[in-house]
């Protein structure tokens, strides 16, 4: 009788000592992949064709569905020298967090990466994009993609509309970059990068020391096949002083924005068109939405507000049902808290543990289901975080060329 054992039987049989070692090679870290190559030629041939490196990320995002989650953290904070001058230490650490199903106890070891970032004494890390193991950064003024597992770096060439900054005390158009979101067009089977850039100038004014005066943002993409931006169509309003947690989703960039009203902006990476989507609202309560994130594969939204002791802090999390880029609508998720100390969520990285920001700087998970908090020693112990972002990690050898 023909069954699926069978046929699984004969597969093997069918099988090659190359397709054996493609198998078992496609599940390894990329620590492990990297000094394999170093091994044998045939490998480091093997590890880098395109078809392996998109089984090996299949693999991985398999995996997301394991007991075991990865989170990478960036954190810093400021080192004060005796003569008072100062810089910033910058902190890049993977943890692997999972959870005992009988005891329901907590596991999790950290490690460290020693990343060198092209740093000046006071510049900071920020990650402004994360997709299939590459991030996208800013430090200090580089643009960077950077693959944290396999340790590779592609600085992004400089931008056409942000001008150098005009001499001091002189009135001339100013440009800054407002928001960066980072993620894969699967239209164009790409990586690419979309830069919000808010142009202003100063002009003499006799009642004060300047006048400002607001012009329409600009917009512009990168690509990492051409290696280089193009200026892209933008409509949003000039009163838009604020874009941040950006976050990318099946083909789609995302940032919480405010221009006097909160709202989500999207924009469609295969399209390259920007949207407006409304957030829900909750005034009666004096909720604030402020804090958007990924919960699974969904986008989830965060407000809260403080007790009238203004030392506890109550969260509600709604999640976005599915969006095409037209319509959306949104599902309250859960209530969080009262809970004191916590100054926000950073990740879902299970679907009832919720990773937190204490207000002393330190990492905690909350569990959604049974209320419990408990923190998490990330090592080195920061006595002042001046900042601290996390996101849900896949481990994967994707190339940055």
């Amino acid at each position: 009788m023909w069954n699926k054992t069978t046929e699984m039987s004969q597969v093997r049989e069918s099988e090659t000592p190359e397709d054996r070692v493609v198998e078992i090679l496609s599940r390894l870290p990329p620590k492990s992949l990297m000094r394999f190559k170093c091994i044998r030629n045939s490998w480091c041939t093997l590890i880098n064709r395109p078809s392996f490196m998109t089984k090996h990320l299949s693999n991985s995002v398999d995996n997301k569905l394991s007991s075991s989650t990865c989170i990478l953290f960036n954190r810093s904070q400021a080192q004060v020298f005796p003569d008072k001058s100062w810089k910033q230490e910058i902190f890049w650490s993977m943890i692997n967090l999972s959870i005992d199903s009988d005891e329901h106890s907590l596991h999790y070891d950290v490690e460290d990466l020693n990343i060198p970032f092209p740093l000046e004494d006071h510049d900071f890390v920020q990650i402004y994009g994360y997709c299939n193991g590459i991030v996208c950064v800013t430090a200090g003024k580089n643009g960077l993609l950077c693959n944290p597992a396999t340790g590779e770096f592609r600085q992004l060439p400089d931008s056409y509309l942000l001008l150098p900054s005009p001499p001091k005390g002189k009135f001339e158009l100013e440009t800054r970059c407002r928001a960066l979101g980072f993620g894969y067009d699967c239209k164009a089977k790409q990586y690419k990068v979309v830069q919000i850039i808010e142009n202003c100038e100063y002009s003499d004014d006799e009642r004060t020391y300047y006048h400002r005066i607001a012009h329409p943002h600009t917009a512009e993409v990168y690509t990492t096949t051409a290696n280089s931006w193009k200026e892209i169509k933008i409509d949003i309003s000039s009163k838009t002083y604020h874009c941040s947690c950006p976050v990318y989703l099946k083909g789609f960039c995302y940032w919480y924005a405010t221009d006097g009203e909160e709202y989500v902006l999207s924009f469609d990476l295969g399209d390259e068109i920007f949207h407006r989507i409304q957030l829900p609202y909750r005034r009666e309560n004096s909720l604030k939405f402020y804090y958007i994130f990924l919960r699974n594969e969904s986008l989830a939204s965060f407000c809260s507000r403080y007790n009238q002791s203004g030392d506890s802090l109550l969260s509600e999390i709604w999640v976005m049902n599915d969006y095409d880029g037209v319509k959306s609508s949104w599902t309250k998720l859960l209530t969080v808290g009262p809970l004191q100390g916590i100054e926000k969520p950073l990740t879902f990285w299970k679907t009832d543990e919720l990773l937190m920001l204490a207000s002393d700087g330190r990492a905690t998970t909350y569990n959604s289901c049974i209320g419990n908090l408990k923190y998490l020693h990330i090592p080195p112990i920061l006595n002042r975080v001046v900042d601290f972002q996390a996101l849900t990690y896949l481990k994967s050898i994707v190339p940055l060329k």
